[in-house]
């Protein structure tokens, strides 16, 4: 997995022309953070995390550096990692109303920990998205999570949406 932190004018098809030299290296893209909220002198920070393959990944690596460098995407941070421990999921449904802290009570006896949440909500009753960044043990896998998940959104009636 690799983490890659940049800086990308807001104007249209700036996302595209980041995303085009990892596409055309075989990368494998799993998630996109567009900082919008954070633009200084018309930049915007995206974090995009995808996956090369193992046996070209120092090649196609070197040749996305070099295709944003020609395309004059400064690359701030580039983070390779291990097997991802981290999940992010999307709760939809009464999460408030069925007791978010219960959720995540209930997802820490697990040794599963949510460092990171996000939501938006206009009544506490009515329905919500709510993304959840969820870390877990290397004794757990992501089936193990997804299907803990499962059961507290059965309980709660809430539908589950992961990747």
């Amino acid at each position: 997995m690799i983490d890659l932190e940049v800086r990308i004018p807001d104007t249209p098809g700036s996302l595209i022309e980041l995303i085009k030299p990892i596409s055309n290296n075989g990368g494998n893209i799993f998630g996109i953070l567009h900082h919008h909220d954070k633009k200084l002198n018309n930049m915007i920070p995206v974090n995009i995390t995808f996956e090369l393959n193992e046996e070209l990944k120092e090649t196609s690596l070197e040749n996305i550096k070099k295709e944003l460098g020609e395309k004059n995407i400064r690359i701030d941070n580039i983070t390779l990692g291990k097997e991802e421990r981290h999940l992010t999921v999307i709760l939809t449904g009464h999460v408030f109303d069925t007791d978010i802290v219960d959720t995540i009570e209930r997802l820490a006896e697990k040794g599963i920990k949510v460092p990171d949440l996000q939501a938006k909500f206009t009544e506490i009753s009515e329905i919500s998205n709510v993304k959840f960044k969820l870390d877990f043990p290397e004794s757990m896998s992501k089936e193990q999570i997804l299907l803990e998940l499962n059961k507290i959104c059965d309980e709660k009636q809430l539908m589950l949406i992961h990747s």
